[in-house]
């Protein structure tokens, strides 16, 4: 080792030597490991809002078609104290609340009319936080058809004056499982992004999603 020159003792030694990073070298790793942590960020928060949204139109429609199955079940007359009377199952929609309430009304005094205190509370169901009712800007189709025009009203079933709806809008099910109140749609809507569940007059409900230029 004694004999060997001065260029071979620094080839020996450069063997060992180890490569650091440079500052831009640092700074640029910095920068993409930002840039991907913002991406991932970013598309778990579409993703979030999208299965939040799909949940709260899924459940939507399997409620429908759970009361649709209550009231074809439960026929459309009930003894109360010994009395033959009309039964109906309703869908109330608090648009401000972002709650839908389902009820059980029997016509206590046989009038044929749905008054205060006749009807009685099955379950209500809260949309997923975030969820409302309504559309997203740029939407000029009705659900689900895609008819030219924007909506007319979030929930556009009517909204009679009577218990329990008490002008709120809501679906009445007759006994083979029909809107009472004609067809309509319920828009819901989170962020840029909208669901529809639209209700025919003999019953069927279809849930669609607006693909930024048509309902499908």
């Amino acid at each position: 080792m004694k004999n060997l020159s001065c260029l071979e003792v620094r080839k020996v030694k450069g063997v060992h030597k180890a490569r650091g990073f440079t500052l831009l070298e640092l700074l640029l790793v910095v920068s993409l490991l930002g840039i991907m942590a913002a991406l991932a960020t970013w598309g778990g928060q579409e993703f979030a809002r999208d299965w939040q949204l799909k949940r709260a139109g899924h459940q939507l429609l399997e409620d429908l078609k759970a009361l649709q199955g209550r009231a074809e079940g439960g026929g459309s007359l009930t003894l109360n104290n010994g009395v033959l009377v009309l039964q109906r199952t309703f869908l109330v929609f608090d648009l401000d609340a972002s709650v839908y309430t389902a009820y059980a009304w029997q016509d206590g005094n046989a009038n044929g009319v749905a008054e205060t205190g006749e009807a009685d509370l099955l379950w209500q169901n809260r949309l997923p936080p975030g969820v409302s009712f309504g559309w997203a800007s740029g939407i000029d189709r009705r659900a689900c058809s895609n008819s030219s025009g924007a909506p007319g009203s979030a929930v556009s079933f009517s909204s009679p004056n009577y218990s329990p709806c008490d002008d709120k809008p809501c679906i009445k099910f007759d006994n083979n499982g029909f809107s009472m109140m004609g067809p309509g749609a319920v828009y819901l809507t989170l962020g840029e992004q909208s669901l529809a569940v639209t209700g025919t007059r003999p019953g069927h409900f279809t849930l669609c999603e607006w693909d930024g230029r048509r309902w499908r």
